[in-house]
């Protein structure tokens, strides 16, 4: 029985770049994609670093000097590919990054979302090869990182010194090992005059009610568009407690969550619309 794959490149909203449509190609099949990049689309312009270039976590597999092409070909259990399941649809999700290693070739980094959809035809049901009965069960760590951000969120800040008002930048994300793709969100995040939370720390609510950015009703502090799901970006206005002379901590209870399971009011990252006042 024939199934239907839809392959599609999606322009990610939050950066400043996409490559043009043209300049990428794919093609996929049940259980492998191939991705293929001019080098020289930005013509006269100078050509794509191939050492900037990545799938995922995944390396071009192939590069081709005479037709000035790198292609990317991979199985979708590679490159860290995200996967997402409904009744009748499975998503495969990843993203082409570009970031330029070495001078004389085009500067200006990029992200390009790469989602591939296949539709279950009517009827179809999943083959059973080696029926067997038995209890099978699993586990695995989840590790949840966060830290300040350079403006563009491609590597860590080196300073922790900020100017009063400016935006400060922060990503929170959890690496999901063995774990089906997850859903990182900040349920509750607070600043405090102290290193660790105390009663006698002073403090400051950011983030509150599941996810909801309080910050955002007095400065310009607010969520970002998401990347991959399993990481969310933010940024806050950088302030000071008044009546302390003191470096402030930044506290926050990371929560990951089945993305295919968002009906539950608390999994939300709201941030307050000035406009509205909503």
């Amino acid at each position: 029985m024939e199934c239907l794959w839809k392959c599609v490149v999606l322009a990610l909203c939050c950066v400043p770049f996409a490559a043009p449509q043209e300049a990428v190609s794919t093609a996929c099949s049940v259980d492998l994609v191939a991705v293929r990049v001019l080098l020289d689309y930005s013509r006269p312009a100078l050509p794509l670093d191939l050492s900037g270039l990545l799938l995922g976590t995944c390396p071009p597999s192939s590069s081709s000097a005479g037709n000035n092409m790198v292609v990317f070909q991979y199985g979708l259990l590679d490159c860290r590919f995200m996967r997402m399941v409904t009744a009748n649809v499975t998503s495969y999700m990843n993203v082409l990054t570009y970031k330029p290693t070495q001078r004389g070739f085009y500067q200006t980094p990029f992200n390009q979302a790469i989602v591939y959809t296949y539709t279950k035809p009517a009827g179809w049901t999943p083959p059973v090869y080696n029926p067997a009965l038995g209890d099978a069960s699993g586990f695995g760590k989840l590790e949840f990182t966060m830290g300040i951000m350079n403006d563009d969120f491609s590597a860590p800040r080196t300073s922790s010194l900020f100017f009063l008002g400016s935006p400060i930048n922060i990503a929170a994300a959890v690496k999901q090992q063995f774990h089906m793709p997850l859903m990182v969100y900040m349920e509750e995040c607070v600043a405090a005059s102290t290193p660790e939370l105390s009663p006698s720390s002073q403090t400051y609510p950011l983030i509150t009610n599941h996810g909801c950015f309080v910050d955002g009703q007095a400065g310009n502090s607010r969520f970002l568009p998401r990347v991959q799901t399993s990481e969310i970006r933010l940024v806050v206005q950088a302030f000071k407690f008044t009546q302390l002379n003191t470096d402030v901590y930044i506290h926050c209870h990371l929560l990951a969550w089945d993305p295919a399971q968002l009906n539950d009011p608390t999994k939300k990252a709201c941030s307050f619309n000035q406009r509205t006042r909503r």
